[in-house]
């Protein structure tokens, strides 16, 4: 387009900065007394190729501002209007804030903390580039700086044209994040050598699959791997709202987790929901809210995001102390128990209709709940929970919700009785 234009003697470009005049087989040099070229719409020179100093073609438009250095063309800027451009670091291009470009039938997305992305991207990007070459997947990142809420993590976004590819990709960033967390010791966020930790995330339709029948599907995937699973509570509602996959254990737990549950996700990938899922990240900026203030860690509590934002003293009190314990808090293996008393009379609401409503908070937090009666009390009964402190934590949080909701009903009944709190 340009040699086609410099072929009009004197042809003027204007930019916001100068206005030169180019002539036929246009010398370099009178380019780089510019500094940069500046070229109108509607076309957009990529590239150029330069033989003895001189303007001899120019590649199909795309980009708007080029920067000109001697003996190169080297490219800058945006990608067109709309556009994000190259994330930083070679994690692909994003379509819009919030969005992926997405044109591959399969899609499986990760959280990945800073350590895990980088580790990922690799020194210029070889590393990302290697990923796609040998799976044949579209591998993309979000921008440093943006994350998934809740979290302080980028969302990768990985596509493919087959189930297979992904679960190739999954191997390689399970083993990518061992060879990290070998070389550089163990974190909160990636977890220590030969428990490692990882999460995907899974739209709400293919967490019942992974979950099944009374929890079936989950007990079964848990007890194959030795992997400890927690899921998230969703993000929004409908068939691809959001729940984070919790994975922690060896490199072959790791990988077992995400084959199933990748085979889960494409199991949908031909439902009408499932490109607006594949194509949305969510992420929001870092620092922003609550979104870093939680951590990588932190979402294991599962979150319901619907709710109020975090301005309750006691929430931010709660989030302070979590973040200010050592690991082997957190982490002792021997696990953590609270227990309450609750009304007789609520714990049918407790429970659920055939102990449903218990059953999905253990699969949710991974933790085991009994309601026990108490010797010599027959008005009231002991609600225990057991598990990994901060999924403790949360599982108590999730029954109070319950109580609550039991508590109202009943008191609206016609024939509710008296009244109780749990203490």
């Amino acid at each position: 387009w340009l040699k086609s234009q410099s072929n009009q003697r004197n042809h003027t470009y204007t930019g916001t900065a100068f206005s030169k005049h180019l002539t036929p087989s246009c010398p370099i040099q009178h380019l780089l007394s510019c500094g940069h070229l500046y070229l109108p719409k509607p076309s957009r020179p990529r590239s150029f190729q330069v033989q003895d100093h001189n303007l001899i073609s120019v590649e199909r438009p795309r980009f708007f501002r080029t920067s000109v250095k001697a003996g190169s063309m080297s490219k800058a800027g945006s990608v067109g209007a709309g556009s994000k451009g190259e994330a930083k670091g070679g994690g692909g291009k994003a379509k819009s804030s919030g969005t992926t470009n997405v044109s591959m039938p399969c899609v499986l997305k990760y959280l990945t903390p800073d350590v895990l992305a980088s580790a990922i991207i690799g020194k210029g990007g070889a590393v990302i580039q290697n990923i796609r070459t040998s799976t044949n997947a579209k591998i993309g990142l979000t921008d440093h700086g943006e994350v998934y809420p809740t979290t302080d993590a980028r969302v990768l976004t990985a596509q493919a044209n087959s189930e297979e590819s992904l679960n190739e990709v999954s191997k390689q960033i399970v083993k990518i994040l061992a060879e990290h967390v070998q070389s550089s010791g163990p974190t909160e966020a990636v977890g220590s050598d030969g428990d490692f930790k990882i999460k995907a995330l899974v739209p709400r339709a293919a967490v019942g699959g992974v979950i099944g029948k009374g929890g079936a599907t989950i007990k079964q995937i848990r007890e194959t791997s030795g992997a400890r699973v927690s899921i998230s509570e969703p993000i929004g509602s409908g068939p691809a709202a959001e729940q984070i996959v919790s994975i922690s254990g060896s490199s072959e737990a790791l990988e077992y987790v995400l084959v199933e549950v990748n085979k889960q996700i494409q199991m949908l990938n031909t439902e009408a929901w499932f490109a607006q899922w594949a194509s949305s990240n969510n992420v929001v900026p870092a620092g922003g809210g609550n979104a870093a203030m939680m951590g990588y860690g932190a979402s294991t509590m599962p979150m319901h995001l619907g709710g109020p934002t975090y301005s309750s003293p006691g929430i931010n009190t709660m989030i302070q102390v979590a973040q200010g314990l050592p690991p082997y808090v957190m982490e002792d293996s021997r696990g953590f128990a609270l227990s309450c008393v609750v009304p007789n009379r609520l714990v049918g609401g407790l429970i659920g209709r055939g102990g449903a409503g218990t059953k999905e908070v253990q699969m949710l937090t991974g933790t085991k709940i009994g309601i026990r009666e108490i010797p010599d009390d027959p008005d009231n009964r002991s609600l225990n929970i057991a598990g990994p402190l901060a999924n403790t934590c949360a599982a108590y949080m999730m029954m109070m919700k319950r109580y609550l909701d039991a508590e109202a009903q009943s008191a609206s009944a016609p024939a509710a009785a008296g009244s109780g709190a749990a203490r």
